[in-house]
């Protein structure tokens, strides 16, 4: 018995100093990518797993259709996203909201998180240009443009289906409905948005000199250049055709939206080769863990003494704060707590409302961590220091975790 406790806690320091290690060699400028397959190496040799079973997570990965269908599905985003900036559709978008919103302050919220369906790493450096703009017009602190650019642009992580760690659940845990996912997502997303338009937004004074004109082309402009965002939505919604497939539809829209220049050698060079391994080496990385037996026993009976939903609360929310601030990638931390829900025998309802507070929870981790990449590049752009946003905060952070908690709790009483 002891020695089986033994191997259930080095598996557990061994996943520890793997993710540790992270953003140690992070400083080395490696990319994320091979930071990651190097783990999983790492992960495999030391767990005590065995060659034959780590082979067999890395056939799973490349072979169940779940994970396939993740895979796909980002690198359809990455060309999608690569073709839209390319082509200046981004632009387009930008130029129709002026035109149709007066108030500079719902621009502030609604440009980035138009930009954000574009899920990209550092993806906030396409909107920090247009937010540093404005709210250098509007005489607002760079440190608070830097918050307002941040906080509204990861809006889409939790409502979008094709975001990175929507489609990584939907890979570790196939019984979850998306949909479902992301209307328990709206408990987290409105109270935050809210919170963040009056910490950020509400207060600020300025002298409304634009002027729009309200018409019905206007909107249609908008419409049409914002369909390669939605039409996949539609597509998947209505025939149930997998998202990477639905994409192409989105493709199609930017080819006769574009004036088709180079078409077919931009959509090649807008494979984002790194991000497309980056999910690969996470999916693979989930696969480990699952066949990391002992680690998956001291997890079921940390569940098991736990007397109290609080408590188990807590669980998650120390392991998914922690792996989201160490790797500042919440695909990351996904990969290593969702999977081992649906180890816990717990009801359907249940596994929504942990999955949902683990994903809460990790994207806090990782949105409040130093080497979080929109954070980085938005910092650089707006000339301002992590301890300055970070001051900013002060309020935000408070609440980013509070919610979770509330929401829960809430879910609980109307659903279960």
């Amino acid at each position: 018995m002891l020695i089986c406790a033994e191997g259930r806690m080095t598996q557990l320091f061994i996943v520890f100093i793997v993710f540790l290690m992270i953003p140690l060699l992070s400083r080395f400028k490696i990319q994320l990518s091979y930071i990651l397959l190097i783990a999983c190496c790492i992960l495999a040799l030391l767990s005590g797993m065995g060659a034959e079973a780590a082979l067999q997570s890395v056939k799973n990965t490349f072979t169940e259709l779940s994970s396939v269908n993740t895979i796909l599905s980002v690198m359809m985003v990455s060309v999608l996203g690569g073709l839209m900036k390319h082509y200046k559709i981004l632009d387009k978008i930008v130029e129709s909201i002026y035109k149709i919103i007066r108030n500079k302050k719902i621009i502030l919220m609604v440009l980035p998180a138009l930009m954000g369906v574009l899920i990209v790493p550092g993806g906030a450096l396409l909107s920090a240009p247009f937010i540093d703009e404005i709210g250098e017009e509007m005489k607002i602190p760079a440190p608070r443009r830097a918050a307002i650019n941040l906080v509204f642009r990861h809006i889409a992580m939790f409502i979008l289906p094709f975001s990175t760690g929507l489609l990584v659940i939907s890979a570790a845990l196939p019984e979850i409905n998306i949909s479902k996912l992301i209307f328990l997502n709206l408990f987290y997303v409105i109270p935050t948005t809210f919170v963040g338009y009056f910490l950020f937004i509400k207060d600020i004074k300025y002298e409304n000199t634009q002027k729009v004109k309200l018409s019905g082309r206007n909107f249609l402009t908008l419409l049409l250049y914002t369909s390669p965002i939605y039409i996949c939505v539609i597509i998947n919604s209505v025939t149930g055709l997998p998202f990477f497939v639905a994409l192409i539809f989105s493709v199609l829209a930017v080819y006769l939206l574009c004036d088709k220049k180079q078409f077919f050698s931009i959509l090649i060079k807008s494979v984002n080769y790194h991000t497309v391994l980056t999910v690969a080496a996470i999916l693979i990385m989930k696969e480990l863990i699952l066949n990391m037996e002992e680690l998956i026993i001291l997890f079921k009976s940390m569940f098991n003494a736990e007397s109290s939903m609080l408590s188990i609360l807590l669980v998650f929310l120390v392991s998914s704060v922690f792996f989201g601030i160490i790797t500042g990638n919440q695909t990351a931390t996904i990969a290593i707590i969702v999977p081992m829900i649906s180890q816990l025998g717990i009801s359907t309802d249940m596994i929504y409302i942990y999955t949902y507070f683990s994903f809460a929870c990790s994207y806090a981790g990782y949105y409040f961590s130093p080497i979080h990449l929109c954070q980085a590049f938005t910092i650089q752009y707006m000339n301002v220091t992590t301890m300055e946003l970070y001051k900013e905060y002060r309020l935000y952070v408070i609440v980013s975790f509070i919610v979770p908690f509330v929401s829960v709790y809430l879910m609980k009483f109307l659903f279960v």
